[in-house]
């Protein structure tokens, strides 16, 4: 089983795996890092303590402000962004 391959599979055809990243510290930021390279991941929702760390930590990690922006977690999954 190869998880790049079965991932690349969902992305093609377009039903990603939608998922929930609990706390933006350390590890969630390495986390943040590569999620946004991998094909067939859709994060919908970073919940954290402070969402204005949560939020800096997806900037410092290189995401664009537009992509975790949304303003509830059911339009974060509808239009295939992230919610804070």
């Amino acid at each position: 089983m190869n998880l790049h391959r079965l991932l690349a599979q969902r992305a093609t055809a377009k039903r990603p795996l939608r998922l929930a990243l609990i706390g933006a510290g350390k590890f969630g930021s390495m986390f943040l890092a590569q999620a946004s390279r991998m094909p067939g991941i859709h994060l919908v929702a970073v919940v954290d303590l402070a969402p204005q760390h949560a939020r800096e930590r997806l900037a410092h990690v290189g995401w664009n402000a537009e992509r975790f922006a949304a303003p509830a977690i059911a339009d974060a999954a509808k239009h295939g962004t992230t919610c804070v």
